[in-house]
């Protein structure tokens, strides 16, 4: 017995070695089959694939310093932020295992620096300079991050030593020059680069940054030679032709510019390429037709070129040929319903239609399938600002802007959005970017006026707004921006001047004769300001707005049945507009003829028992007579009539959020007039106080303002925005809403909750 034990006791161990062992050997191969499949993965540019298996290998060898550092090099080849984070994650378990591995410490230290802690990235450096004192990518890592510490002299020291150790490299040579132009040592800099040139004549790079450099010291004769030298040497390259073109379109040569661009589009006649950049030129400078002819000549050149006929798309959406545009990207997706081009387009046009609900998940699905897609992510940006979903929208054009820091037209999206959400600042920011790219930017030079205008400084923005219709007299909106400041200024006579010029580059812009009657009005001259919409007229004869505010002039002036023509006619020509309604409603109610009216709204429902509009008017006149249950049955008739009927849907939202009904069926009737009718001030007013009562504030704040910019003269709509800024911890702008409110009336629905507030602030 005593014999049987102790040969178990020698045996039972020998067998669980022998099987830990094989247990070992088991995972360490199974470990090597995942990592070769990982590296054939990585191979074929099959990243997310090689990622999984990365991972299989890790999870059997967590301590496996080289499946670290060979994941982390994946997740750089994908190059999202999120990726661009796991790598960073592996990058650090690399060095953690591994502290020699002398590239992982220098990416991780090129992650810092991009992830702006040069003292951090600066240490990776070190680390791999105490083993290799003149390892080149060592030393200009060392001096990048000194160079982002503010330590701009030691920096330079360690590029020039990164230079000696590498003459030929031409982008040290550029980082050198770059730094001595940080602080202004432009002779420096100018020898850095001919020494960049005497290395290598040949390199583009060098003498595009020698040409850059010249024009920012103001020699601009010297930088066309610099580009023209570069045009010589590579006739064939496109970069020099699209560098010499830019340089004179920054110039206001746009003539030699478009020369530059014809001359290289005749020097490749069977090139589509250089016809595509002739009509990027022509939709910089706003030749939209010439830029759609020149991309028709790019697809006669080559049928199958993918970047004429996307441009050509984009032309046609821009220009509003969306029938067109849906006929060239349906056959896209026909022969490919993955094509991406094709995605996006279709998800644009949804956008130009204001199917916003639809074009959201279509660019959901594309960014996901293509993180790295700039236009993806600007789209979408662009779709949720349209939906109102600010964050959303910021967080996406912010991710276009880490992927494609150049790119204008999200600087431009990323400015409207901040002025919609108040940060003047921040939009500021956003449309000086876009001035420094393109200081011809007619758009960005009105968003910087518009900031100046939300931080109260009239005088700035007036500048602007005066350079602006320099460069373009008939710019309606500067013009009217002007005539707002002059009238805030008590200046009516220079304000009716550009209100005038307003009205005169753009007749169907409305806003301008309102304002002309407004202040005509305020002078008691109500019959020159009846006389001057009448004239308007000849030049508008289909333009409801300018009935409505016809009807509003004679029902000030007591011309009761040319007011009741005047918005029939408005209805008349678009059945869509509230403020028609609305105007008639009040007609109505001031001359007591409410039982006529009604009387008269019924007899047309016997003709047309479709004729939402009726119901719609009927509906108004029970809410006058606060017989609510009869109006909300009449506005529940007119949405089932028309489901997508904006004025019934608007006030049936607007009667339930009063009575106390269902916030979410209430939102969705909103939502619906919106999707109608989405630059309609009392829909986004009604839109934005439901999601004020649901305590969304950063949604109510953006569509409430947006109905106070319109409608400033509405006490309520400005008690609105005031609580909604409130709530928002915006107090000083609260403050200025609510007063206006009671100063507009000091008994308007809301006035007893506004003074409270005010007594809070």
């Amino acid at each position: 017995m005593n014999r049987y034990w102790s040969i178990a006791a020698v045996v039972l161990p020998l067998m669980l070695i022998a099987a830990g062992g094989c247990t070992k050997e088991t995972a360490e191969a199974k470990a090597a089959h995942h990592r070769e499949r990982a590296l054939a993965y990585f191979d074929k540019g099959e990243y997310r694939e090689a990622i999984v298996e990365f991972k299989n290998a890790l999870q059997l060898a967590p301590n496996d310093p080289d499946a670290h550092y060979r994941m982390a090099l994946t997740y750089l080849k994908l190059g999202t932020v999120p990726d661009l984070q796991q790598s960073f994650k592996e990058l650090s378990a690399t060095v953690e295992l591994d502290a020699a591995n002398q590239d992982a410490q220098l990416k991780l230290g090129q992650l810092l620096l991009l992830a702006k802690e040069p003292a951090k990235a600066r240490a990776h450096a070190d680390i791999v300079l105490t083993s290799a004192p003149d390892h080149k990518e060592g030393v200009i890592l060392r001096g990048a991050s000194l160079l982002n510490e503010g330590k701009i002299q030691e920096g330079i020291a360690e590029l020039k030593r990164a230079i000696v150790l590498d003459p030929k490299n031409i982008s040290i040579h550029i980082d050198l020059a770059r730094a001595y132009v940080h602080i202004k040592d432009y002779d420096s800099a100018e020898s850095v680069l001919q020494q960049a040139l005497q290395a290598n004549a040949q390199s583009l790079e060098a003498r595009f940054a020698l040409g850059d450099l010249h024009f920012l010291r103001g020699k601009a004769d010297l930088a066309e030679a610099e580009y023209k030298r570069a045009l010589s040497d590579a006739p064939d390259r496109p970069e020099p032709r699209i560098k010499l073109a830019g340089f004179y379109a920054s110039v206001n040569r746009l003539s030699d510019a478009e020369v530059t661009y014809s001359a290289w589009a005749q020097s490749k006649p069977q090139d589509d390429g250089p016809l595509v950049a002739l009509g990027d030129f022509y939709r910089a400078i706003d030749q939209i037709d010439k830029a759609a002819a020149s991309y028709q000549k790019a697809l006669a050149v080559n049928p199958k070129s993918m970047a004429a006929r996307d441009r050509q798309i984009a032309v046609l959406i821009a220009t509003h040929k969306l029938d067109e545009a849906e006929k060239q990207t349906s056959a896209i997706l026909q022969a490919n319903s993955k094509d991406s081009s094709g995605r996006l387009f279709d998800a644009q046009l949804k956008l130009a239609r204001g199917q916003i609900d639809s074009a959201i998940p279509l660019l959901q699905s594309l960014s996901q399938d293509e993180p790295r897609s700039p236009a993806a992510h600007h789209f979408l940006g662009v779709a949720y600002a349209k939906k109102g979903d600010l964050p959303q929208a910021v967080q996406e054009l912010s991710e276009v802007l880490s992927l494609a820091p150049n790119s204008i037209e999200s600087h431009a999206a990323l400015a409207a959005v901040y002025l919609t959400q108040g940060s003047a600042d921040l939009a500021l920011e956003q449309a000086q970017a876009v001035l420094r790219l393109n200081p011809r930017s007619v758009q960005a030079a009105t968003m910087m006026a518009e900031a100046y205008l939300r931080k109260n400084d009239t005088a700035k923005a007036g500048q602007v707004f005066e350079s602006i219709v320099k460069v373009q007299p008939n710019h309606e909106m500067a013009h009217h921006r002007l005539g707002l400041i002059a009238r805030s200024n008590k200046n009516p006579v220079e304000a009716l001047i550009h209100f005038e010029q307003a009205l005169k580059a753009k007749p169907e812009f409305i806003e301008p004769l309102a304002q002309i009657a407004t202040i005509k009005a305020s002078q008691g001259k109500l019959a020159e300001a009846r006389d001057r919409i009448k004239q308007h007229l000849v030049l508008v004869p289909k333009n409801p707005q300018v009935y409505n505010l016809l009807g509003q002039l004679f029902t000030a002036t007591k011309e009761y049945d040319q007011a009741e023509t005047s918005f029939k006619q408005a209805i008349g020509l678009n059945d869509a507009i509230l403020e028609s309604y609305t105007g008639l409603a009040g007609l109505y109610l001031q001359t007591k003829r409410l039982d006529q009216a009604i009387k008269e709204y019924e007899t047309a429902l016997t003709k047309n028992p479709k004729l939402a509009p009726a119901h719609m008017m009927i509906g108004m006149i029970y809410e006058s007579r606060k017989q609510y249950e009869q109006a909300e049955a009449r506005y529940q008739e007119a949405v089932r009539i028309n489901p997508r009927f904006a004025p019934a849907a608007n006030n049936l939202a607007w009667l339930m959020i009063e009575r106390g009904g269902n916030l979410d069926v209430a939102l969705g009737y909103a939502q619906t007039a919106r999707e109608v009718a989405p630059n309609d001030p009392n829909i986004a007013d009604t839109l934005g106080w439901i999601y004020y009562q649901k305590k969304v504030y950063l949604k109510a704040v953006s569509l409430l303002k947006e109905a106070a910019d319109q409608l400033h003269e509405n006490p309520v709509i400005m008690y609105h925005y005031g609580m909604a800024l409130y709530k928002n911890e915006n107090k000083p702008e609260a403050r200025k809403a609510l007063e206006k409110s009671i100063q507009l009336s000091a008994s308007h629905p809301g006035a007893a909750e506004a003074k409270a507030a005010l007594a809070e602030l």
